[in-house]
């Protein structure tokens, strides 16, 4: 079958399950259609960008105008930026825009704004967060060092000496290093006041004072990296200011782990500006957790610490996850232990504590915490409907939202609507080659639906299948 006439077959048949529309035009007479049903919407425009392998060859001469050419320092491989996908990136964000804009104008009332959603692959290079995912994971594994009794908390003395181990500029730094480290005299240094002191950026600076080169400085990227580093926090940072402005609320999309502590970063720095408890009565900006990894519970409670620090209104989306077999696939080429729960029933577990410690923590410390439970689990929705009634929290409070894909589980969301809790469709639109990656997991997921090897859908699931593999 050719791609043309399988991209029409997948629009009408995939594309017309799963997705809302191409564009905001056609999407708004979806939305406008579960809004009569009392059902709220979250706006996804679903264009995904897959990891690309780096090319380290030397482009030829009439090639070399579209490219970056880097080499990081400590002799890393140099690295090749294709300037074409900047101008890709750029252009998303004014289709970003414009679906936080259509969020607004479609919402249930204009007191209570709608959600709209934002994958962070699609405003930068995967390359570029993966590079600060692996510098902010060294940063992390070098904390641990310092914790020489790993119990989470470093105190001045076990700093003083791990610093004059690793680093040769302590007679010049290590006292207002210190001070910025720990203000308050507290004898307590944490990993939420070290993050903040060892972001991609300032790399450089520091490893220079390794006394060894070690993972951390084999991490470090170039001043050319950190400026394309900072393009993409700007195009991020233009997103959700317009979020903020029209009072959307905006979930971050979680991606692959190799990508995540990047993802992580840059929302942590949005949650600090549009959270801030002095300029919203509620959250703008949602992180999403998946709950088939293990490190889950750890991440959620250092995260809200993180904003009773800094004084901004935690917000979450929970689901169980979307990147299985990729994240499996990757571990076992790798040969490392797979990030993901062992079993099932290991993550079912995880994302009913994961909803219990969040509820929990908003009723005891009264803040403005919210979180998302998009989950097709109705055992999950059940036991936090339950729990909503056992700590007096009205279904249509803001503290709790339920949320299922679009073409999916209607009976959950449909019931949950009319029983007047904060039910929402999580809806994709895009064109069809934009989408299919999104359509691969549905269709993965769904295979059981689609077995039939009669039908057309079979088919098509098959040429997916073929897709995926190709991909792969």
């Amino acid at each position: 079958m050719g791609p043309k006439l399988t991209n029409t077959l997948m629009k009408q048949t995939f594309f017309q399950h799963f997705c809302g529309g191409e564009d905001e035009e056609s999407v708004r007479s979806t939305i406008h259609a579960l809004n009569k049903k009392g059902i709220r919407s979250i706006l996804d425009y679903a264009a995904e960008n897959e990891l690309i392998t780096m090319d380290t060859r030397i482009p030829s001469p009439s090639k070399k105008d579209n490219v970056l050419i880097t080499r990081p320092p400590f002799h890393q491989p140099e690295r090749i930026y294709d300037f074409k996908s900047e101008n890709h990136y750029d252009s998303h964000v004014d289709i970003f825009l414009s679906c936080i804009r259509t969020a607004r104008n479609v919402s249930i009332s204009d007191s209570d704004g709608g959600f709209a959603a934002l994958k962070i692959t699609a405003l930068g290079n995967p390359l570029l967060l993966e590079r600060m995912s692996v510098a902010i994971t060294e940063a992390k594994l070098l904390f641990a060092k310092f914790d020489h009794n790993k119990d989470g908390i470093v105190t001045r003395n076990e700093f003083k000496q791990a610093y004059q181990l690793f680093f040769k500029d302590s007679d010049e730094t290590l006292s207002s290093l210190l001070e910025k480290l720990d203000p308050d005299e507290s004898n307590i240094i944490d990993y939420i006041t070290w993050s903040q002191q060892l972001q991609p950026a300032d790399l450089l600076r520091i490893t220079s004072s390794c006394r060894a080169i070690g993972p951390l400085a084999l991490a470090t990227p170039s001043m050319q990296e950190v400026d394309l580093m900072e393009t993409m926090r700007e195009r991020v940072q233009k997103v959700a200011n317009e979020a903020f402005v029209n009072k959307i609320r905006l979930l971050v999309d979680a991606e692959q782990t190799r990508f995540q502590p990047a993802i992580d970063s840059l929302v942590f720095e949005l949650q600090k500006e549009y959270n801030c408890s002095a300029k919203t009565d509620f959250p703008i900006i949602f992180n999403t957790y998946q709950c088939y990894l293990k490190d889950v519970h750890e991440r959620l409670a250092a995260d809200v610490e993180r904003s009773r620090r800094f004084s901004y209104h935690f917000a979450a989306k929970l689901v169980r996850g979307a990147y299985m077999v990729s994240e499996r696939k990757r571990s076992e080429e790798l040969g490392i232990s797979s990030p993901i729960h062992d079993t099932i029933d290991d993550t079912h577990a995880c994302f009913n504590n994961a909803l219990e410690f969040l509820i929990q923590y908003k009723v005891k410390s009264n803040t403005k915490l919210e979180v998302m439970c998009a989950t097709h689990n109705q055992y999950s929705i059940e036991r936090t409907i339950d729990l909503m009634h056992e700590l007096n929290i009205h279904p249509s409070d803001s503290t709790v939202n339920f949320a299922q894909l679009y073409g999916m589980k209607d009976n959950l969301t449909n019931t949950l609507g009319s029983h007047g809790f904060r039910a929402h469709k999580y809806v994709p639109y895009g064109t069809v080659g934009e989408v299919m990656p999104y359509l691969i997991r549905r269709a993965q997921e769904n295979s059981d639906m689609l077995g039939n090897p009669s039908s057309e859908l079979s088919f098509l699931y098959n040429e997916l299948k073929q897709r995926l593999v190709i991909s792969s």
